[in-house]
């Protein structure tokens, strides 16, 4: 019996020794347990404080997962407190995938190739594409810059004032487009005035229009200069002997006096030659078969302006003028018996002419009248006197009616009156 004692006694003893050590051994498991507890509460906290960034992510996740929440003392709260990072760092994946979808649909709207949504959310080439992505939104600005710089010099070049930041705002960029627009606008306006202006001058003076519109218009302006020039010089010319005839016709004045009175006496001589001529045309047109006109024309006339007789040449629709192939060289036939009398009558400026279109046919058609404004030599320019310049053809037929003949008596009677 006291041995049985003693061995449960050793048994107890062993036992109580066995709680001690393993005793000991759970509670420096607890000791590392509580230990790695606070390592991992602190990572979480540290995490949060990283994920709020000083408050300007706009998240609470310091506050939410503070280490007095996560202590394991409070680890009936754990459930509640946890899910809060897995919430808070869903909103910065969801942020962060929200702005390289932004970044990616900005490089596709400026055109700019490789940009990927993906390549931006991967840790280990976002920063590669970041600054490839920032480098080309520079190289955008630069060329926009240079864009607005440019069109801001052409604008100043036009006469317009407009700045290169105002290309750039997004309130004033179509307002500053609308001020270059206009400037060269008005370029354009003086341009084609000038070109006008230009061409009605030259024409006036019957010279041929440059084309100003082509790239040569330097050359063109080169050559309308020297026909000018040489206009002037013929102009000036003229000018001398028309003063050189003046001269003369003061010195011839004195001979035209003296010349009268022989004039005197041959008017006399030629009105019995006339009597004798009148007398010969009764005798010779008795059998009908000479019939003699009423007078030997000779320029003087006014008879003459029934022989003038031309066609219009050219028809300017732009500017209503033609020309006509009646000049100061102009000479007409009269058939005076058997004899062919060539006779000379310059047209002048001033007088008013009838176009007919047809006169030779059972149907002749009146087009209109037209004004002589220069003559030339064999050519003359005529303003039109109503309708309108398609109603006029090359090769229609002018001549003075009987209206018109009329009126060019009084101007030239107004002219002798004006003179004397």
């Amino acid at each position: 019996m006291r041995i049985l004692n003693r061995i449960i006694n050793i048994l107890i003893l062993l036992a109580a020794i066995a709680a001690v050590v393993f005793s000991y051994m759970l509670f420096n498991k607890r000791e590392k347990l509580v230990d790695g507890w606070d390592q991992m509460a602190k990572a979480i906290s540290a995490t949060a404080k990283t994920i709020d960034a000083g408050g300007a992510s706009g998240t609470k996740a310091a506050l939410e997962l503070a280490d007095e929440r996560l202590k394991h003392t409070n680890y009936d709260q754990l459930g509640q407190v946890l899910p809060k990072l897995k919430e808070n760092t869903e909103k910065i994946v969801t942020q962060r995938n929200a702005l390289a979808d932004s970044v990616q649909q900005a490089a596709t709207t400026l055109a700019i190739q490789g940009i990927e949504s993906k390549d931006l959310k991967n840790i280990a080439s976002y920063q590669d594409k970041e600054r490839a992505f920032n480098s080309k939104v520079q190289e955008f600005r630069t060329v926009r810059d240079k864009v607005s710089e440019g069109y801001a010099g052409t604008a100043r070049l036009a006469g317009g004032a407009v700045s290169a930041s105002e290309f750039n705002g997004p309130t004033t960029y179509s307002a500053a487009i609308e001020k270059v627009n206009a400037a060269v606008q008005d370029v354009v306006t003086r341009r084609n005035d000038y070109a006008n202006y230009v061409a009605q001058l030259v024409r006036t003076i019957d010279i041929q229009a440059p084309q100003l519109s082509g790239k040569d218009y330097r050359q063109e302006f080169a050559k309308t200069l020297k026909s000018v020039q040489a206009y002037r010089q013929e102009f000036a010319e003229t000018k001398n002997q028309l003063n050189s005839e003046k001269s003369k016709a003061l010195r011839l004045s004195s001979e035209v006096e003296t010349h009268k009175k022989t004039i005197t006496a041959h008017l006399a001589s030629i009105q019995t030659q006339k009597n004798k001529i009148e007398e010969l045309t009764n005798i010779l047109t008795k059998d009908g078969s000479i019939q003699l006109p009423p007078i030997l024309l000779t320029g003087k006339e006014p008879e003459c302006y029934k022989y003038v007789k031309g066609k219009i040449e050219y028809v300017d629709n732009d500017f209503g003028f033609v020309t006509i192939d009646i000049g100061r060289n102009y000479t007409f036939t009269q058939r005076y018996g058997i004899k062919d009398n060539k006779v000379s009558f310059p047209l002048t400026p001033g007088k008013i002419m009838t176009v007919a279109r047809g006169l030779n046919t059972n149907q002749p058609v009146f087009v209109g009248k037209v004004f002589v404004t220069k003559v030339d030599d064999n050519s003359a320019i005529c303003n039109l006197m109503g309708g309108k310049p398609s109603d006029f053809k090359v090769g229609d037929t002018v001549y003075f009616s009987e209206d018109d003949i009329s009126a060019a008596l009084q101007g030239n009677a107004k002219q002798s009156t004006a003179k004397q």
